[in-house]
């Protein structure tokens, strides 16, 4: 709340300590100049101290790269460098005199005194909007007077930081906050949060106040799923898990001439939104349990893969030796086989989804230890020039323009790589085999 300079000393700060303790010699973040402080000495209660801990009014001579006049009151020194500060929050009043929508309040936090507004949602819970950010945690307490700073409205507790900017008035979302509202523990509060989908553990440890050791406490529950920063809850695991196969599935359908997608391209289409390391986890885990089944990289369900008939064998045994290092398409075998183009057709689709051919584009194939050349060609282009266009790579092929697009397309469709203008650039490196 105050901070001032002492001949001899240096840069003093004062304030109450809210949690946690702090010693001589540590090193605290100051949110006012967003930099680590070292604290040189200590005062607690007016006396001096090397230690002080939460519930002391505490007076710190700091030393680092800040000016007396770069701190206001309000600013907080902190564990670590926290998250950036918030403009909305969901709060649970209590209030002494019924709020308006849309309010003009004055909010007091801690020693910080904002303006904002209040948009009332259902019962006593609110979003208030800050005109100016605040650092806030669960469960911390504010104020809120009139715009007129005369009367006291009401007195308000952080339910969520950063809520969404849409659909906060749907009757499960309302009730979904209701019941984090009520949440009475941390486990309490990760369960609620974990049954929306997945949490950013960082996110939630800020919001807690909780260090790494209240985190891994929390943590040992059956049932979680970690990857990174990320948490999913088993419901909500087998929820994602269903929608991977029916996309897998959908697939299949649309693309019979493939074995599969990669697993990046399979995250994007099935869960683009959620969080990539959890859901190349879940993929991971669900190829291991044979709910998935990899060949070559390529994903696909258990009953995809099946094998020739009896009448596609025979054509097979016809088409596959004359598949070189140049691609056929689908009516140039049927002739020259002597073969129905649309058995041809079906054949060809058969033989693709045991990976033993590939679709560059609808009925041209090439063999598929070609496609894997082709991706270390690209592997090695990218290596050398930061990317592939397509005047490289046909040079380096010695095939036409065309037939360069076709392939260097192919390879963007299917998430090897992702094109840029005119270049391609590597996307997921280990969808192919490296020569």
């Amino acid at each position: 709340d105050r901070a001032f300079t002492v001949k001899g000393a240096g840069l003093v700060v004062t304030g109450t300590a809210l949690s946690g303790e702090v010693k001589v010699g540590d090193s605290l973040w100051l949110t006012g100049v967003n930099k680590p402080m070292r604290v040189r000495a200590l005062h607690a209660q007016n006396q001096p101290t090397e230690t002080a801990h939460a519930g002391q009014r505490i007076a710190l001579n700091i030393a680092g790269d800040a000016e007396k006049e770069q701190i206001n009151r309000g600013d907080w020194l902190l564990a670590d460098a926290p998250p950036e500060p918030f403009t909305r929050v969901i709060v649970e009043l209590q209030t002494h005199t019924p709020l308006t929508q849309w309010q003009p309040l004055h909010i007091h936090h801690a020693a910080s005194h904002v303006t904002g507004r209040v948009s009332l949602l259902e019962d006593n819970l609110a979003e208030l909007v800050f005109d100016t950010p605040l650092w806030l945690a669960d469960n911390d307490r504010l104020v809120l007077r009139d715009i007129s700073a005369r009367n006291t409205l009401a007195g308000a507790r952080v339910v969520m930081l950063n809520p969404p900017r849409r659909g906060k008035r749907k009757p499960e979302y309302l009730q979904w906050l209701a019941s984090l509202a009520r949440a009475q523990s941390d486990a309490d509060a990760l369960s609620v949060h974990l049954e929306r989908g997945a949490v950013n553990l960082a996110d939630f440890a800020w919001a807690r106040q909780l260090n790494g050791e209240g985190m891994r406490e929390l943590l040992q529950q059956p049932g979680y799923i970690q990857a990174g920063y990320s948490l999913l809850n088993a419901p909500v695991a087998a929820r994602w898990q269903r929608k991977i196969l029916d996309t897998l599935a959908t697939y299949h359908e649309q693309h019979r001439d493939e074995p599969g997608p990669g697993r990046e391209r399979l995250r994007r289409m099935a869960l683009p939104m959620e969080d990539e390391a959890l859901v190349l986890l879940l993929i991971e885990k669900m190829r291991e349990s044979g709910d998935i089944l990899s060949h070559h990289g390529w994903l696909h369900l258990p009953d995809h893969k099946a094998g020739f008939s009896e009448e596609q064998q025979a054509i097979w045994q016809k088409a596959e030796p004359l598949f070189g290092d140049e691609p056929w398409w689908v009516r140039d075998l049927a002739k020259e086989t002597g073969t129905d183009e649309q058995a041809m057709r079906l054949t060809l689709r058969q033989a693709a989804q045991q990976g033993i051919i590939t679709a560059i584009v609808k009925d041209r194939y090439y063999r598929n230890d070609r496609i894997v050349e082709f991706a270390n060609m690209i592997r090695d282009l990218d290596q050398e020039c930061g990317s592939t266009c397509a005047a490289d790579f046909r040079d380096r092929l010695g095939v036409g323009r065309k037939l360069a697009i076709q392939i260097l397309e192919y390879f963007d469709r299917i998430g090897f790589t992702r094109r840029r203008g005119n270049d391609h650039l590597l996307r997921d490196a280990l969808l192919f085999p490296e020569k």
